[in-house]
């Protein structure tokens, strides 16, 4: 998938600046997706050059005009057409696992460290997950029932983090009944 799909997908659903788009994408794709501000309103500038995209500028008081783009027709298809495609199973790529295939080259008590900042961090994206679940379902029941599909990839990462907390945690357990200067070795 490239970052095209993921602007047009997020326009399809409200038109929006690239501050609201940047601002909805770390909202909802972001967990799944990457894309810094600069590519953002590069593949802004690149769809509306295509013609997928219209671009209406909004006077602001005080502040610069504001740019808001929305879906054209040609956009609209051209979504539908890539959406229609059949998607690749991608695979896994995560450094810390390809770490632990080689830890048997660290202490326990550097796997220990190391896999205990990795759960730190899955934590605190879990609860980041949570409160984005917890505002899907303030919004209004409309809203719910149009968004259900696009929440489904959030129930997901909610589900992957709680499935990966779990096995860090036993992890973390077996390791700690090892001896902690002593090279991790087992399964």
């Amino acid at each position: 998938m490239s970052l095209r799909f993921a602007v047009l997908t997020l326009l399809d659903i409200e038109p929006g600046s690239g501050y609201d788009l940047k601002r909805r994408f770390e909202r909802s794709i972001s967990h799944f997706w990457s894309a810094s501000h600069q590519q953002m309103y590069r593949e802004l500038h690149k769809l509306q050059g295509e013609g997928l995209l219209d671009c209406t500028e909004q006077s602001q008081e005080g502040r610069p005009d504001k740019k808001v783009y929305r879906l054209t027709d040609s956009g609209r298809r051209a979504l539908a057409e890539w959406a229609a495609k059949p998607a690749a199973v991608q695979k896994i790529r995560d450094p810390f696992l390809i770490q632990l295939f080689a830890g048997h080259h660290l202490s326990g008590a550097q796997l220990r460290e190391e896999l205990e900042r990795h759960l730190l961090e899955h934590r605190a994206l879990l609860v980041t997950y949570e409160a984005q679940n917890a505002r899907f379902y303030n919004r209004p029941p409309e809203q719910q029932q149009r968004l259900w599909l696009a929440h489904q990839p959030l129930l997901l990462g909610i589900e992957t983090e709680k499935t990966w907390i779990r096995w860090a945690e036993q992890l973390l357990a077996r390791l700690e009944e090892m001896d902690g200067d002593t090279p991790a070795t087992g399964d």
